[in-house]
């Protein structure tokens, strides 16, 4: 019989000045912005009766105030996952993507194309799909039925990619919002374990705000 082995809430942090401005932020160490907070207490109150067991985060600032917001309600172990720190954007980082643009809009183009294209100075989509991989190992191997990660865009595609079995290129399409919740369901029958997706980027408790 079918049965749902762990449940996997997948968060994105919530916005941070840079998000509010449209700049692009990789590993720049930014902390949520007031209404970046505001966001995650909605989350919060929309998660608090779910039964998590622990909390697994990106080691960046803005993720692990997600996870401490989120766990006021929960109280359980918070663990830094180091693998699921946002992707490296080498010279874009502090940038937006219109002054990219204009700076160089064929290597925009063919970066936007091909997931296999690193950042200048930074990674690419396809590397931060294989170096998240030993922290979602990490996650499965908990003993915990009910897990929470706290981490970005990119990390959040990334991890939902492997999960799925998707190519780099159709797992970078996705779209994910600041404080959007996903529900990822480990299903296991008969010894064999897949991921079903019951949610993606729900952003409902933010209302108008969405």
């Amino acid at each position: 019989m079918d049965s749902v082995k762990k449940k996997i809430f997948l968060v994105r942090h919530g916005t941070t000045a840079f998000n509010e401005t449209g700049l692009l932020q990789g590993r720049i160490d930014n902390p949520l912005s007031p209404s970046g907070r505001e966001e995650v207490s909605l989350l919060a109150e929309k998660l608090k009766s779910e039964p998590i067991g622990v909390i697994f985060s990106s080691p960046l600032k803005r993720a692990i105030e997600t996870a401490e917001l989120i766990n006021e309600f929960h109280r359980v172990p918070v663990r830094i996952i180091d693998q699921f720190v946002e992707i490296d954007m080498g010279e874009w980082d502090g940038v937006s993507f219109a002054a990219i643009q204009e700076r160089d809009i064929d290597f925009f183009r063919r970066w936007a194309a091909d997931p296999k294209i690193p950042v200048p100075g930074g990674e690419s989509f396809t590397q931060v799909c294989r170096r998240v991989k030993p922290g979602i190992r990490k996650v499965l191997a908990s003993s915990e039925e009910n897990v929470l990660i706290t981490a970005h865009a990119t990390v959040n595609r990334a991890i939902l990619g492997n999960l799925l079995q998707m190519s780099p290129s159709v797992a970078r399409r996705f779209r994910v919002q600041n404080a959007a919740l996903s529900k990822l369901l480990m299903h296991e029958n008969s010894g064999i374990s897949r991921i079903v997706v019951d949610a993606w980027n729900d952003t409902s408790h933010l209302g108008v705000r969405a």
